[in-house]
This record gives C-alpha cells, structure tokens and sequence, in this order.
C-alpha cells in the first residue's frame, strides 16, 4: 500500500513523542495539504510538486492578510523536511527531493535566551533572595539557585527535573551525583576526573549520563549536606511556582522582560529560556553540540552522520566556557561579584 504525506506524519510523530504544540502544528500543515487538494504519493513527492505547495501556502496567508506570509511557508517547510528525512532514513523512499529555498521572512521570534553578562547578573542576585517562608534548610536558598543555574547553563534541564513540579517528574536525586571518574553507563568510554550526573527528560523519558566539569562538581559539593539522604532530591528552593521565583530574581538582577517583535507585548522570562540559552552557547561553542547536550531527537540529514554523540557531548561539557560568576566558587569564594 503506497505511503501518504497523512500516514508519514503520523508515524514520524509517534516515533518522536514530540510536544502537543508540536502535533498541532503538524496537523495544521496537514489541514493545508488537503486543501491544496494533490493527491500525491510520498515516493512521488517532488521539489516542483513541494515548490507549488509552498507557493499556494504562501499565496493563501497573503490572502488573508496574515501578517508574516514567508514565515508560515517556511514552516510547512520545515515540517515537510523533517518528515521527508525520516521516511528516508525508515526507507519509505529512495530518495530526498530538492527543496525550494526559504522564503523571506520577518523575524518575528526577539531574542529568547540569555547573554553571560544577564546570567553573572542572576547569579550574584541570589545572595539577595529571601527564605522562603517555612523553610528550615541551614543552607541559604540563593545558594540552592545559584547551583540550579550552573546546571541549567552546563546541561539545559527541563524545569521539572530540577525541581519537582509535577507528580509525574523525577528529579535529580543525591543517588544521581556520582563522584566517581568511571561513568555509571559501562557503554560510555570517557572519564571524568570530576565525577557524573544522572537525569531523565521530562517530555521523553530519555535517560542520560553526563560528566560533570569542575564548576558543575564544586555548586554541587556547596550543597552537599553533611550526611545526605540518597533518595532526597538535591536541589530545594524552588517551591510549587519555581517560574514566579525566577521572575522575582530577574527583577533582583535588573533584567528586564524579553520582546515581542510581532506584537510589540513584553512578555517575562521563564526557567524554559535558560534551556535555549544553553543551546545557544554550545553552539556558539561547538556548532551543532546543542543536539545532543538538550536531548533532542537526531532526525535531521546533517546531524545523522555524526557517528559518535556521546563523545561530542562529553567534549561539550568539559570545555565550555563558564561566565565569570560560576567560576568564583572554585577559586574559593561564594560572594564576591565580577563582569563577563
């Protein structure tokens, strides 16, 4: 039985486990198909063919005034790139075909991630957090954030594996901190002289064993307790609504909130942005190592023929630069301020 676009994608999605909103732009994509109305197989899905659909996507948003035309296009573009790839790799067909270019577009995103100079400026804010009320930890709560911004910064974690904000979150537990230079994973090579971490991603379920650098092992060794339950989680502090706390310091550090440039709106940041501001300095680091260091899937033609992720992850780690706030600890003090 031939394979359509609509079953392709289907499969593609459920191969991922992508987000909702993800699946809902798909199924967009799909709604758009159907209307262009080309009942075409997907081992007959041609670049003219995918140049004319792009071309009456783009057509149709102009018709409706849509304000970014190129932008939408260049979305169904993506979708169908990605789709392709895979049916590719699962041998649906033999081969890719030639894309169109993208079209122009406004850049309507703004900027979603934060400089070295914005994130010295929320860590040295820590000292200047409150307790929270009820809080009986001896430790101040600026030092259980300003380690939760190390590790944010050196691994993009989701929200939920740094504090447990869902029952259905598993968050880094004191069993999780290996201090050993051999990795927990036999199947990893590599050593790491300052010990391992372990976390699972919250949208997938996806296991991972880290190397810990140095700066990640002496945040980690600051809030250490004396004789740590195993099974308690490592980082406290962040409460029911960790996301109002980070607002709260942002306001602490003197950052102001992030742009809309399509609408003009101010919107505030959220821990989610410190996981793209991972991103961003990886790649800035060693292009194309965000991939692998956030846990996203490899289903891209480029990233596929990297043959050994783990070895580019681990090189990743060991030797991004740190902004000037993380590398204080280390030299033995927890409170002095510096500039990136």
């Amino acid at each position: 039985m031939p394979t359509t676009l609509e079953s392709a994608v289907t499969k593609y999605l459920r191969s991922g486990n992508p987000a909702q909103r993800t699946r809902k732009e798909y199924a967009t994509t799909l709604r758009k198909w159907k209307r262009w109305d080309e009942g075409v197989r997907l081992d007959e899905l041609g670049g003219r063919k995918i140049r004319d659909f792009l071309d009456w996507v783009y057509t149709d948003a102009t018709s409706r005034d849509a304000r970014n035309p190129g932008r939408t296009a260049n979305k169904v573009r993506s979708h169908l790139c990605a789709v392709m790839s895979w049916a590719w790799e699962q041998d649906l067909v033999t081969s890719l075909p030639r894309f169109p270019k993208v079209k122009p577009q406004r850049d309507v995103a703004g900027r979603h991630y934060l400089t070295k100079a914005e994130v010295n400026a929320l860590y040295f804010a820590t000292h200047e957090m409150k307790r929270p009320r009820g809080c009986c930890e001896p430790s101040p709560v600026g030092r259980f954030w300003r380690a939760a911004l190390v590790i944010f910064f050196n691994y993009g974690l989701d929200t939920g594996t740094v504090w447990k904000t869902s029952p259905f979150h598993e968050p880094i537990l004191w069993r999780h901190v290996s201090w050993k230079q051999r990795s927990p994973d036999r199947e990893l090579k590599e050593t790491s002289r300052w010990g391992w971490l372990f976390y699972r991603r919250v949208k997938t379920g996806k296991a991972f064993y880290r190397p810990m650098n140095r700066t990640v092992r002496e945040h980690f060794r600051s809030i250490l307790p004396d004789d740590p339950d195993l099974d308690a989680p490592v980082f406290l502090g962040g409460g029911t609504r960790p996301n109002k706390r980070f607002r709260e310091l942002c306001q602490l550090a003197g950052i102001g909130p992030k742009s809309d440039l399509e609408n003009g709106e101010d919107r505030p940041w959220v821990l989610k942005d410190l996981r793209k501001t991972c991103a961003t300095h990886y790649d800035e680091h060693i292009p194309e190592s965000s991939v692998e260091i956030l846990g996203h899937s490899a289903g891209g033609i480029t990233y596929r023929h990297y043959a050994h992720r783990a070895p580019l992850a681990f090189k990743a780690i060991m030797t991004l630069p740190q902004p000037t706030a993380f590398r204080g600890l280390a030299k033995g003090f927890d409170g002095a301020e510096g500039s990136e």
